[in-house]
């Protein structure tokens, strides 16, 4: 006997809102060690040099460590506030978008493929091209179409979210994290 899930999900303008933002926090996240550890691969560089060529005492190293931390941190402090207002002012749109069409998302889960029917979108995948994480409430739908097509469902959007998420474990890959 072959197991299916048919998931309606009505679309909500404060729980699309949470989501997207829940998934930009998220994603920036799971960046900070690469910034930290790329940080590091330049302050080790640096060092390399400043031993090779300067006659500088370590104290200044120190000194400049600092200043090329303190640099950094504005930097990133920058761009992730530039990030995040170019984020906001994308989730209008696409939230202006979405309510333009008839806003209910079909989601079918069957042995062999998993789809998303919208006006907006039509997506059919294998399950050995998705993978998916949870973080708090949200489960993240990776789906591999040639780029990664993310699809966000939450506990408080369907009342189907433990069968969903048991429905992924049994066919879907948990994404490495």
């Amino acid at each position: 006997m072959e197991e299916t899930l048919s998931v309606h999900i009505n679309f909500n303008e404060n729980i699309v809102r949470k989501q997207l933002w829940h998934h930009f926090y998220y994603s920036w996240k799971k960046k900070l060690p690469t910034i930290f550890r790329n940080f590091l691969y330049a302050l080790l560089v640096i060092f390399i040099f400043d031993s090779l060529i300067g006659k500088k005492t370590r104290y200044d190293f120190f000194q400049f460590a600092l200043l090329f931390f303190g640099l950094a941190c504005l930097f990133y402090l920058i761009h992730f506030y530039y990030q995040k207002a170019n984020y906001s002012i994308k989730i209008d749109k696409h939230i202006d978008e979405v309510k333009g069409y008839h806003p209910i998302t079909e989601l079918y889960f069957d042995e062999k493929n998993f789809q998303v029917n919208s006006e907006l979108y039509n997506i059919r995948s294998l399950w050995k091209k998705i993978t998916y994480e949870v973080s708090d409430t949200i489960i993240m739908l990776h789906i591999d179409i040639g780029t990664i097509f993310t699809y966000l469902i939450s506990k408080e959007e369907t009342d189907q979210y433990t069968e969903i998420l048991n429905f992924l474990k049994h066919k879907a890959k948990l994404k490495n994290k």
